[in-house]
């Protein structure tokens, strides 16, 4: 029997065997070749030749000496060489495996940006990536190898590690995408996210751990910050509404529990919208840092102080004792408050009013408590501001006023239910219209009409007034052009603007606009700014005035009188005429120093070279005082309240030849307006309108 020809080399390599050589080679991974396989190829090719030589001499004979006898055919020589050249060809295949293998490990361990790590059963390092090895501090990757996690972290990081991975040892089950904080011997944090898993040789045993860590400390950080912010005031890092009613809910569950007391303050900054409208939001912010680290300075650690926007804080006392803690802690805080502050330059004298309520006589929830809170807060500011005021059962009604106030006012400004009145301004000589001031009025679908001194403070609060204003401003210009179109004389158009208007709407563009879109001409609008806003921020409020002058324009001083230091910057401004604040003419013919103060911004505005309206005019008296004082114009009652446009025209169309001359005595025909009771408010006073002849 032919062996070499019967032999079937293919038989013995496993199916997947080796690739073919040559043009039939298939293109398919280089096989593992087993090492039994090996073995049995040695094993065949001995038995060949002990078979040969027992063939040949017999058993029996010397083993040398049959050998040297004994004849091999080619066929066997060939068949022994390819088994000879098949295991060279086997073992070159293997070690090219291996080393590929090894070459793909080294590369991946060298450029993946993530930690690698190899452990053995101690939890000591075997092997580590050269990220690992960077992120450790190391050189080089092999300085790792028998050090554990105690020599590179901190000792509680290192046990809670080697706990960990023993676990993973004794399951066998893997930890996946784990979120861990490393902490290192020198106290910095890190976060990193892992996955281990068992490490197992070729027979199936667990002879360590492996794993792969990411580096997501950004994203950590980044996550904390964006739940900080959430959480707390951008601009000073107190907690907000959200983190206050967190923990003032937990501050009245432990009170609660213990039958003790919660005191809530709620803080209101007193005139803080002058500081923003007049030296700019960049001043109003610093201002509010300032304030928040005083509110800290005066509370203990375990009181809770928090901003809920705007100039508004809030201060919680958990377990407050009693009233007198909390007064002390209240009259603390406006000490700390009225204390001047240093800003950019500017010494600041601000003041604050407080309401206080508890838990649980003023409310049982966080909600209720900040409602009554500032109900009392409001209630202190009406009793003069910079104080402090305990909410009372009647102020809750009022809270809910104001709330009802504020929605109302955001639904009027999209509803369009703002009209604008119109008060004649009088020659004091002749009884002419020289102009009209539009007055704002809401015209509320449930109340009806509605006075400003009712609104405008709440819209100023709300941030409501730029958008109202500009509407006041385009409405009452087209007012104007269209009686000039029906024919009647051209007269000055007064419109007031708010210092948030002034200082925060971009004014300038805004009368532009409404200029444009109208096609007025400028001469015929009259802007009217109040006394206080000029006294803020001066050389800005300069600078717009004489913007606002080359527009042509004309500019008046309401209120005056009623300021501070007025007299010291008004030759400064660019203004055309002064207006008498009411406060004054009222007691002007009964009060000698009223009409000392009266006299003296009459004398004032001619040396000036300024113009003067008398506000407020409501008997013949105090015409009479201001025409025999030539006071040019005058506006009050004694002619005419503000007027809806239709009863303005048809005031205006006979104001075109009426006149009163109370010297002369003339009687005349004109439109008179009576007030019920004289020297009343404008706002409260019902008004009876009738044609009388003088």
């Amino acid at each position: 029997m032919d062996l070499g020809r019967k032999l079937n080399l293919r038989s013995l390599w496993p199916s997947r065997g080796l690739r073919p050589i040559g043009p039939m080679r298939e293109k398919r991974e280089i096989p593992r070749i087993p090492s039994t396989a090996i073995a049995l190829l040695a094993l065949l090719l001995g038995a060949m030749f002990a078979f040969r030589i027992m063939r040949a001499n017999g058993p029996g004979s010397a083993w040398v000496a049959r050998l040297a006898e004994m004849r091999i055919t080619w066929i066997e020589v060939l068949t022994i060489s390819i088994l000879v050249v098949a295991l060279i060809i086997i073992k070159t295949i293997a070690d090219f495996r291996h080393q590929t293998e090894q070459s793909l490990l080294e590369a991946f361990l060298e450029n993946i940006p993530d930690n690698v790590f190899f452990k053995d059963r101690e939890s000591r390092f075997i092997r580590i990536s050269n990220a690992m090895a960077t992120y450790f501090g190391l050189s080089d990757s092999s300085e790792a190898v028998n050090k554990s996690d105690a020599d590179m972290f901190s000792a509680e990081h290192a046990q809670r590690a080697f706990a960990d991975e023993q676990e993973i040892m004794r399951t066998g089950q893997p930890a996946v995408g784990r979120e861990e904080k490393e902490t290192w011997p020198d106290g910095r944090e890190t976060w990193v996210l892992t996955t281990k898993v068992p490490l197992r040789n070729r027979y199936g045993q667990i002879i360590g751990t492996m794993g792969i860590a990411r580096d997501i400390t950004e994203r950590v950080q980044a996550e904390a910050r964006i739940r900080y912010m959430a959480l707390h005031d951008a601009l000073t890092g107190l907690p907000n509404r959200i983190l206050l009613q967190d923990r003032l809910s937990q501050a009245i569950s432990l009170a609660a529990r213990n039958q003790m007391r919660v005191a809530v303050m709620m803080l209101d900054l007193d005139r803080f919208k002058y500081v923003n409208d007049s030296l700019g939001h960049y001043v109003g912010d610093r201002l509010l840092e300032a304030v928040s680290v005083r509110l800290q300075a005066c509370l203990r650690e375990s009181d809770i102080v928090a901003r809920l926007g705007g100039d508004e804080f809030v201060i919680a006392l958990p377990l407050a004792a009693s009233d007198d803690d909390t007064e002390q802690v209240a009259r603390k805080i406006l000490a700390a408050i009225v204390e001047p502050f240093e800003i950019e330059g500017h010494e600041l004298h601000i003041k604050s009013s407080i309401g206080i309520c508890h838990y649980p006589a003023d409310g049982e929830n966080a909600g209720a408590l900040l409602q009554a809170a500032d109900s009392a807060m409001y209630e202190a500011k009406a009793k003069g501001r910079g104080t402090y005021c305990f909410c009372t059962p009647g102020l809750n009604a009022e809270a809910k006023r104001r709330q009802k106030l504020e929605v109302d006012l955001r639904k009027a400004v999209v509803r369009q239910e703002f009209v604008l009145h119109y008060q004649p301004l009088v020659s004091a000589d002749t009884g002419r219209i020289t102009g009209v001031e539009a007055l704002l009025r809401w015209n509320h679908p449930e109340e009806g009409l509605v006075f400003p001194n009712q609104f405008i403070p709440v819209l100023e609060e709300l941030g409501l007034m730029t958008e109202v204003g500009q509407w006041a401003l385009l409405t009452a210009c087209e007012q104007n052009l269209e009686w000039q179109q029906d024919g009647l004389d051209p007269v000055r158009m007064a419109v007031n603007v708010s210092a948030q208007q002034f200082h925060r709407g971009n004014i300038i563009s805004a009368v532009t606009e409404a200029l444009d879109k109208t096609g007025l001409d400028p001469c015929w609008l009259e802007l009217e700014i109040t006394e206080s806003l000029t006294l803020d921020d001066t050389e800005n409020t300069i600078l717009i005035m004489r913007d606002l002058k080359m527009l042509g324009v004309s500019l008046s001083l309401d209120d005056f009188g009623t300021g501070w230091s007025s007299l010291a910057y008004l030759r400064r401004f660019p203004l055309d005429r002064i207006k008498i604040d009411r406060s004054f003419m009222r007691d002007v013919v009964t009060q000698p120093a009223a009409e000392a103060v009266v006299r003296g911004i009459l004398s004032l505005a001619r040396n000036l070279g300024l113009a003067c309206v008398g506000e407020g005019v409501e008997t013949r008296q105090q015409l009479e005082y201001l025409q025999r004082q030539m006071c040019p114009e005058i506006q009050g009652y004694l002619y005419s309240p503000a007027l809806p446009p239709e009863d303005c025209t048809q005031l205006m169309r006979a104001g075109k030849a009426a006149f009163l001359n109370v010297a002369s005595g003339t009687s005349k025909r004109i439109h008179v307006v009576e007030p019920a009771t004289l020297g009343s408010d404008e706002h409260d006073t019902p008004i009876v309108l009738r044609e009388a002849v003088q």
